[in-house]
C-alpha cells in the first residue's frame, strides 16, 4: 500500500502465475479490472483462468477494448464484459478518479449479490456474522430477537445453545429442534435460513 509496484501491471506471466498460486478451477469466477483495457497483467490472469475453465469476468472502462490491437483474442478469453463508460477523468491519466470510484461501485454491487446468493443474507439482514466484540454480539442478539420473534433474554439463550450462530439460534426457535439439528437443517439447505425455515416450517419462512 504505501510503497506500490507500478511495473507489475506490465507483467502477463506475473497474473497468470496469481491464478495459478490460487488454485483456480472450473467452479470460479475470475474479475479482471483494466480501466483502460490494456493491462497485461490482467489479461495474463485471465487467459489463465480461461484455461482453467473458471467464468471469467472482464471490468473495463473503456467503450473502444475491442478496437484494441490483440482484442480479438483477448475477447475469447472473457464470458462476461462489464463496462463502465465513465469518460475522460478531470485529470488526464488518473484513472484513480471517475473509474476507480465506478469500478468500486460495481464490486460492492457484485459482492453483495454473491452475499445474497450465498445465504449470507435474510430479507435486509446480515445474519451471517460472527459474534466476536460488543457490537457484533448486540448485532446478534437484535437479529434473533427480530427473526424468531422473542425477548432479548430469550434471544440470548438461544445464541448460547446456537455457539453464537444467528441463524441456528433462530431456526432452533422457529422449529423447535435442538442446535445438532438445527445446524444439520441449515447444512442440508446449503447454509441458507430461508430455504431451511420453508422446508422445515410448511413456507412460512
Amino acid at each position: 500500500l504505501r510503497t506500490p509496484v507500478e511495473g507489475a501491471e506490465d507483467s502477463a506471466a506475473g497474473g497468470a502465475g496469481e491464478i495459478r498460486n490460487a488454485g483456480v478451477r472450473a467452479q470460479d469466477v475470475v474479475c479482471g479490472i483494466a480501466a483502460s483495457g490494456t493491462t497485461p497483467f490482467v489479461w495474463g490472469a485471465l487467459e489463465e483462468a480461461s484455461v482453467r475453465s473458471a467464468t471469467t469476468v472482464f471490468i473495463t472502462c473503456n467503450p473502444d477494448w475491442r478496437e484494441l490491437p490483440r482484442a480479438g483474442r483477448r475477447a475469447e478469453m472473457v464470458d462476461h464484459v462489464i463496462l463502465i463508460p465513465v469518460g475522460p477523468e478531470i485529470i488526464a491519466g488518473s484513472s484513480r478518479m471517475k473509474a476507480g470510484t465506478a469500478t468500486k461501485l460495481v464490486l460492492n454491487t457484485i459482492s453483495t449479490a454473491s452475499m445474497i446468493r450465498w445465504g449470507k443474507v435474510y430479507d435486509n439482514l446480515m445474519v451471517d456474522l460472527t459474534p466476536l466484540n460488543a457490537k457484533l454480539r448486540g448485532r446478534a442478539l437484535a437479529l434473533v430477537s427480530n427473526l424468531a420473534a422473542v425477548s432479548d433474554e430469550r434471544a440470548a439463550e438461544l445464541l448460547l445453545a446456537a455457539g453464537g450462530d444467528v441463524k441456528t439460534a433462530v431456526l432452533i426457535e422457529r422449529t423447535g429442534v435442538g442446535a445438532k439439528d438445527a445446524r444439520a437443517i441449515l447444512e442440508r439447505h446449503g447454509g441458507v435460513l430461508r430455504r431451511a425455515l420453508e422446508a422445515e416450517s410448511g413456507g412460512t419462512g
